[in-house]
C-alpha cells in the first residue's frame, strides 16, 4: 500500500494504526458509534477486521492499482476497514483531511472512497470534481430526499452501508437509485433473521456467531431487509407504535428543511407525535398530513416545536436523546 497524504497532520494517526495492526497482538480496539448512548471501547479480533474487508474487497473488485480516499476519522471503524482494505488490496491510499468536503481539493480521480451524508452533500454543493466513477460509500446516518437524489444523480456506484462497530463495518448495502426505500442486501457470508422483528445478523466470523439489534426490519429474506428504525426509538401512541425513522421518511418530501420526530407526553394517548422543526415557515396543518401517501391517521403530527438546530453526534446521526432533553425546555404549538 502506498500512502498519499492530502493532510499532513493525519500522518501520526494513520502510522499508529498500521503499527497496531501490524503488531503481535490479535485484536484491535474500537469505539462504538454511541447510538445507543455513550460510545462504548471494545476489541475486535484482526481476522474479524480482515473478513469484514476482504468481502468489500469482492465487492467492489477493488485491486492493485486502484486509489481509495480515507475521509473518516481514524477513531473510527470505518477508518480503520478503508486503511485494512488498501493494503489488503494493495492500494494507493489517499489520506484526505476530515473535514465537511474532504475532496475539495482532490485532482486525481479515485476509485473507492466512504463518506458520511454531510460531506456527500458538500462535495455534491460545492465542488463537483473527477470523481463520478469512483465507487461511493455512504453511512453513519440516514439520507434526506434531497442528498439521496443528488448522490443518484451524480454517482452511478453509490451505495449506503449498513452495520456497526461489532460487526466490523458494514455486513449490507442497497445501491443509491432512483428507488429510496430499495432493501439492504447481504453481503457474502452473512444471513439474517429476526427476534421480535428486530434483526438477528449471523456469522461465522463474529465472536458469538450472532448478533442481536435493538433494529426494526421488514425482514424480506434471509439476505435481505428494508430498514425501519430502533426499537428504543418506537413511540407508542394509544397502542399503535410508531417508528421515528419510517415516520421521518413518508414526510420528508413535505416538509422543508431539517426536522424530526420525537413523542411527547399526552395524557389520553400516553404519548403523541410531535415535530421538531428549525424552520417555522412550514404550512402544517391536519388535512395536509392527511393527504400525504401511505402516512395513518395515528402517525399524524398533533404538535411541533421550534428549535435552532439539529444536534448530531459525530457520525453525522442524529443525536435523539440529546433533542429529547432540549425539548423539555422549549413549548409545544399544536397543528391545526
Amino acid at each position: 500500500m502506498e500512502l498519499v497524504y492530502h493532510d499532513l497532520s493525519r500522518i501520526d494517526e494513520v502510522k499508529a494504526f498500521i503499527q497496531n495492526w501490524e503488531d503481535s497482538s490479535d485484536y484491535i480496539h474500537c469505539t462504538t458509534s454511541g447510538s445507543t448512548g455513550i460510545p462504548k471501547r471494545i476489541k475486535l479480533s484482526k481476522k474479524q477486521i480482515e473478513h469484514s474487508a476482504t468481502r468489500t474487497i469482492q465487492y467492489f473488485g477493488l485491486h492493485q492499482g486502484m486509489k481509495a480516499g480515507l475521509a473518516l476519522s481514524m477513531e473510527s471503524i470505518a477508518g480503520k476497514l478503508m486503511v485494512v482494505r488498501s493494503m489488503l488490496a494493495r492500494m494507493e491510499l489517499h489520506v484526505l483531511p476530515v473535514k465537511k468536503n474532504p475532496l475539495a481539493q482532490v485532482d486525481i480521480p479515485l476509485d473507492f472512497i466512504a463518506l458520511v451524508p454531510s460531506q456527500a452533500s458538500e462535495f455534491l454543493e460545492n465542488s463537483l470534481g473527477r470523481q463520478e466513477n469512483a465507487n461511493v460509500l455512504i453511512g453513519g446516518a440516514p439520507l434526506s430526499s434531497g442528498q439521496h437524489q443528488a448522490i443518484q444523480t451524480y454517482w452511478k456506484n453509490a451505495f449506503q452501508s449498513y452495520g456497526m462497530t461489532e460487526t466490523a463495518s458494514h455486513v449490507a448495502l442497497r445501491r443509491i437509485t432512483s428507488v429510496e426505500d430499495a432493501p439492504y442486501e447481504a453481503l457474502d457470508g452473512i444471513r439474517f433473521s429476526e427476534a421480535h422483528s428486530q434483526l438477528v445478523i449471523h456469522c461465522k466470523d463474529l465472536t458469538q456467531g450472532e448478533i442481536h439489534t435493538t433494529d426494526c426490519v421488514d425482514l424480506l429474506s434471509p439476505s435481505s431487509f428494508r430498514y425501519l428504525g430502533r426499537i428504543d426509538h418506537v413511540i407508542n401512541t394509544a397502542g399503535n407504535k410508531v417508528h421515528p425513522e419510517e415516520l421521518e421518511f413518508k414526510l420528508k418530501e413535505h416538509i422543508a428543511g431539517v426536522f424530526m420526530i420525537i413523542p411527547y407526553e399526552d395524557a389520553q394517548y400516553g404519548q403523541g407525535i410531535g415535530l421538531l422543526l428549525i424552520d417555522e415557515k412550514n404550512p402544517l396543518t391536519i388535512a395536509g398530513f392527511k393527504t400525504i401517501e401511505g402516512i395513518k391517521t395515528y402517525e399524524i403530527p398533533r404538535k411541533y416545536m421550534v428549535v435552532p438546530e439539529i444536534i448530531r453526534n459525530s457520525n453525522d446521526k442524529i443525536d435523539r436523546n440529546a433533542m429529547l432533553d432540549i425539548a423539555k425546555n422549549h413549548v409545544w404549538t399544536s397543528i391545526l
